[in-house]
């Protein structure tokens, strides 16, 4: 019978260690990240959540067979981490999870998983986990659409004032129809917009541009270039513009931008609820990078 069980303080050196090369070598594939970049932001993150988190072994008698480090991210069980000796125990495993994450008021478990991800694949096939978002990218080569007539343009300051009047709002729809809970979702949402943009539309590497087709405005990007992939953090057509392909349109020019400017993938998240969005990027030839599985535990709390 498995049991999870805290990393004894003298192995747990050595486990940190392991377990940021693992989390570092999965965010140079999926985020294109230098690797020394990568251990940086691994290596933050692990000293930001020393506190909320646990490196658990997971034992088999008097074996060690696997282990996790997973950590509270306000009502959800976030597993950064696992790795098993074999695939197969991923069953047994994920009860203990429930009853780790329970034991702490979270009311649902999640997991990230790369293609290839044995070890993450086999927790989020236990029943009852679903997808609920998607990272992709497009590879920014010879073959990219042209936008047609579309073009981009730098927002002025009254039009970001207007674009960012929702963005709260909007994200915290997105992560509360995603299943997260609404007031953690609107904080979330507030601290996200916070960090990505402490000196608003002046933020380095970040990109506000309007898409006009003939001189009028038919919608919106949110771009960020700071890292080797480039990132579209939103994409706006305006509603008395949709389906007109004017959301294709805006994509393709978002990609020619980020090629003019030397990165070599553009990248974007896709919730699950939003399969139009998803069509969308699988026809623009967009790759998926890393799923977001989630199971909700309905009775805790």
């Amino acid at each position: 019978m498995l049991e999870l069980r805290d990393v004894p303080d003298d192995r747990r050196d050595e486990r940190l260690a392991q377990t940021i090369e693992r989390v570092s070598a999965r965010r140079v594939t999926s985020r294109y990240l230098d690797p020394e970049v990568a251990r940086a932001q691994v290596e933050e993150l692990a000293e930001r959540r020393a506190e909320t988190s646990s490196m658990l072994d997971i034992v088999d008698g008097v074996s060690v067979v696997g282990g996790v480090w997973a950590g509270a991210d306000g009502d959800e069980l976030v597993v950064h981490d696992v790795f098993l000796d074999q695939p197969g125990i991923a069953s047994d495993l994920v009860p203990l999870l429930e009853d780790h994450a329970r034991s702490r008021g979270m009311r649902m478990i999640g997991i990230g998983v790369q293609p290839g991800d044995d070890a993450h694949a086999a927790v989020a096939s236990y029943p009852g986990f679903t997808v609920r978002a998607t990272n992709m990218a497009l590879p920014l080569d010879d073959g990219l659409t042209d936008a047609g007539g579309l073009r981009l343009r730098p927002m002025t300051a009254e039009e970001y004032a207007r674009f960012m009047e929702g963005e709260v709002e909007g994200f915290a729809d997105e992560l509360a129809s995603a299943g997260m809970d609404r007031e953690h979702a609107l904080e979330r949402s507030r601290t996200l917009m916070q960090e990505l943009l402490p000196s608003g539309m002046g933020t380095l590497d970040m990109e506000f541009d309007v898409a006009e087709v003939d001189g009028q405005a038919v919608g919106e990007l949110w771009l960020s270039t700071g890292e080797t992939m480039a990132f579209v953090y939103n994409i706006v057509v305006r509603p008395e513009h949709r389906r007109r392909g004017y959301g294709a349109g805006i994509m393709n020019a978002a990609a020619l931008r980020c090629r003019h400017l030397g990165h070599p993938v553009l990248g974007l998240n896709v919730f699950a609820h939003n399969p139009s969005a998803r069509a969308l990027y699988d026809k623009l030839g967009y790759q998926v990078t890393h799923d977001y599985f989630a199971l909700d535990l309905p009775d805790a709390g």
